[in-house]
């Protein structure tokens, strides 16, 4: 078949949105599809547009058959400017491949931004193509619930959006099954609804022996006799509490200690932590870099913290997926989470961790002590298992090529 995937993130950029496209994309064309991507020129997360792409209104990929379109507005820190660049995508990449010569039998697209997948719809009714909706978080619930989205008529209209989609939807994706429930709540077509969880390349993402962690540490100048806990993602506003990340590393209960602060990723809030922790903790920040160089600086490390918000209704499943990769590199993650949720249930399962209750500093620090009381290696280790056995990308990713089959 011939097959359009309409995104908003794509390599190079190396955020999560981009990684599961990605994967989808070769596991399509592994399985003999002839494939088209059409994405914004990369942005994510450095929030400008990558060298290598400025210059030209329309850069192409011909090895890759990818398409980069021109976004504007990028790096905006503001709610109507995002949604100015969003729009300016939407127009530009739907005039666009309606004069293109490409005619898809299905066309897929992930949200957020919900803007681009309505765009894709559109041309998918036009085109007479199936139309596959991957949700990676549903929106606007999860807006609303971070406190992201207030206006009411901005609501109403995401909604009334969302719900155009869902119904004209062919199949959807979910990324679990809180996502899964969420979203049969709102439509009574329980077989259109499948979930393909995001998860880890094992190939990628794996330990690596004392030696090497040395020679990765000296060349990113990381101290390698400090225990290293790595934050790795972004700084925008999310479901990453990036505030009470700042909070603990500044701490001086866990900044007396031996620790060094390793950082991988940017956004809105980066310089803010920064000045935070200056003087507290001794750091590294880098803000991007390949995924298989992220893989080998979270291998080199000890201890992976994910901060979660402490969100009051779990809007669907928000399994991070750094969470994944950390265990799949062998490094125990130290997690703060509500206690009715997924990702909880999920990390109970696994047990290569600590999980403790959100917004909360003090759970935190006792949460690192605890989890330091315990061989970390043997720890990692039944992680990386977990996730060979139940969370593998290249297998989770093979799963889209099989919905396709029964169109």
């Amino acid at each position: 078949m011939k097959i359009l995937y309409y995104s908003h993130f794509f390599k190079p950029e190396t955020g999560a949105a981009s990684v599961r496209a990605d994967y989808f994309v070769k596991s399509l064309r592994n399985a003999g599809h002839e494939v088209l991507v059409i994405s914004p020129k990369p942005s994510y997360p450095l929030g400008k547009i990558f060298d290598g792409f400025k210059g030209k209104i329309v850069v192409k990929n011909e090895t890759e058959n990818i398409t980069y379109l021109p976004i504007w507005f990028v790096g905006s820190h503001s709610l109507i400017g995002r949604l100015l660049s969003y729009i300016s995508y939407f127009k530009f990449s739907l005039i666009y491949i309606l004069f293109n010569s490409f005619k898809p039998d299905v066309v897929i697209s992930s949200s957020p931004p919900i803007f681009t997948s309505l765009a894709a719809l559109i041309y998918s009714k036009i085109k007479k193509a199936k139309f596959i909706f991957d949700i990676r978080d549903v929106w606007p619930d999860i807006g609303i619930e971070l406190g992201i989205l207030t206006n009411e008529y901005y609501i109403k209209g995401l909604s009334k959006i969302e719900k155009y989609l869902l119904k004209n939807s062919h199949k959807i994706i979910v990324t679990a099954n809180g996502d899964k429930q969420n979203i049969l709540s709102k439509i009574d077509e329980i077989d259109k609804c499948e979930i393909i969880f995001n998860g880890a390349d094992t190939e990628v993402f794996k330990p690596i022996d004392e030696l090497e962690k040395t020679e990765i540490r000296k060349k990113y100048k990381i101290p390698t006799e400090k225990k290293v806990i790595i934050y790795f993602g972004s700084y925008n506003h999310g479901m990453n509490d990036i505030e009470i990340l700042g909070e603990f590393l500044s701490d001086n209960r866990f900044s007396e200690q031996n620790f060094h602060f390793l950082s991988i990723g940017s956004g809105d809030n980066l310089e803010n932590i920064i000045n935070q922790i200056k003087n507290k903790i001794s750091f590294t920040t880098i803000k991007s870099l390949p995924m298989e160089e992220v893989a080998k600086l979270v291998a080199a490390t000890d201890i992976s913290i994910i901060p979660r918000k402490n969100i009051k209704n779990d809007t669907g499943g928000n399994i991070p997926v750094k969470c994944f990769e950390s265990w799949a590199c062998g490094i125990p993650v130290l997690l703060s989470n509500i206690e009715d949720a997924e990702v909880s249930e999920i990390f109970k399962k696994c047990g290569a961790g600590i999980l403790v209750e959100p917004n909360n500093v003090d759970a935190l620090v006792n949460g690192i002590e605890l989890l330091c009381q315990n061989d970390l290696k043997e720890i990692g280790i039944k992680g990386r298992n977990f996730v060979i056995e139940n969370y593998d990308r290249r297998m989770q990713s093979q799963k889209l090529a099989k919905i396709i089959t029964t169109f």
